[in-house]
């Protein structure tokens, strides 16, 4: 059977002026020889055309990441389309619940059904020393505020303080079975590789794998095995994947950060281990920086003041990232390359 022929009108190199009269079709002839010259309608028909709106970066934070929720639901009202969403750590888990349960509305009420279930009773014992600061990055707050029956001193000859099953446990309440995938529109995780210190994009296999891969916290969670690699959380080295996702879309990058900068505690009060942790807070905020420049937008809630465990604040949390969706709206228009606002839907 012959295969159909597209033809093309091209102008051998090296002509003096295109002439529309002098054109002819010349499929069969050696492609290299000639320049092409492609109308608006062939490059329509040849080439398969990513919908509008807009890719969405999902930064990690812990309870702080509950503000994802609030970014969804105004893009929900405002109408405008997401091409695809990657997340890391929180922005995976809030990203993988609206994916795959389908609107902002919905995840909400999955995540009120959690929160009054015995489950997180089930997730390590969290003790809040008075000079942990809301402004640590999660990672830091992590290491230094978890305890589950032992001192962290004691804990320092162990592997992690938690094992995988609880967090498991809480992921498939959270998400249903799906494969990533299959998911629309297209997810990814990220994760970070336990060996080289590089970021794994996650894009196929099981979903709540690859969200707990994703939010496996260095120490706190031991390295979590996948596909022959071990990953830990992804906010190691891409707090928030704006790289992943212009490498997964052509279509313009909002990044959301739920971080915020170090503290500003006076000299004179700062100990050694703050010392210490200040000087790896300042690493994570140059990296942030230098990760948020290459985004089109980048939207910052106003979550520095939620410690990452405190869940029971989410309503606060998604309300500051709809306050700071709403404000960027009109910019996440344009970027979507969406003139005329549709009528408001509830979100």
């Amino acid at each position: 059977m012959r295969r159909p022929l597209a033809a093309v009108w091209r102008r051998e190199a090296g002509a003096a002026a295109y002439h529309a009269q002098a054109s002819r079709p010349l499929a069969r002839r050696p492609a290299s020889r000639y320049h092409h010259r492609v109308s608006f309608l062939s490059r329509l028909l040849a080439t398969p055309r990513e919908p509008r709106g807009v890719a969405l970066a999902l930064g990690g934070g812990g309870a702080r990441g509950l503000a994802h929720l609030g970014v969804l639901s105004v893009l929900e009202a405002e109408g405008i389309p997401v091409a695809c969403l990657v997340g890391t750590s929180a922005g995976a888990v809030v990203g993988a619940m609206w994916t795959t349960l389908g609107s902002a509305g919905a995840v909400a009420a999955r995540w009120r059904e959690f929160l009054a279930s015995e489950l997180p009773k089930t997730l390590p014992d969290v003790k809040l020393a008075e000079d942990v600061s809301s402004r640590d990055s999660t990672i830091l707050q992590f290491a230094r505020t978890v305890r589950r029956g032992t001192t962290v001193a004691l804990a320092l000859g162990r592997r992690s303080l938690v094992e995988h099953e609880d967090l498991q446990r809480a992921l498939a309440f959270l998400l249903p079975e799906a494969r990533v995938e299959d998911l629309h529109p297209p997810f990814a995780a990220v994760a970070t590789d336990f060996f080289s210190g590089r970021p794994v994009v996650i894009r196929h296999g099981s979903l709540r794998a690859a969200v707990a891969a994703s939010s496996t916290v260095p120490g706190v969670l031991p390295p979590f095995p996948l596909d022959g690699a071990w990953l830990l959380d992804g906010g190691v080295v891409a707090e928030v994947p704006v790289r992943e996702a212009l490498a997964m879309s052509a279509r313009p990058v909002v990044a959301v950060d739920v971080s915020d900068l170090p503290g500003d505690d006076a000299p004179d009060t700062i100990k050694v281990p703050r010392a210490i942790l200040r000087a790896g807070q300042f690493t994570e905020a140059a990296l942030r920086r230098e990760l948020l420049r290459d985004a089109d937008l980048v939207i910052r809630p106003a979550v520095g003041g939620i410690h990452w465990s405190e869940f029971f604040r989410a309503e606060e949390a998604v309300t500051a990232g709809r306050e700071a969706a709403t404000a960027a709206a009109a910019a996440v228009r344009r970027l979507a390359g969406l003139r005329r606002r549709p009528p408001r839907r509830s979100a």
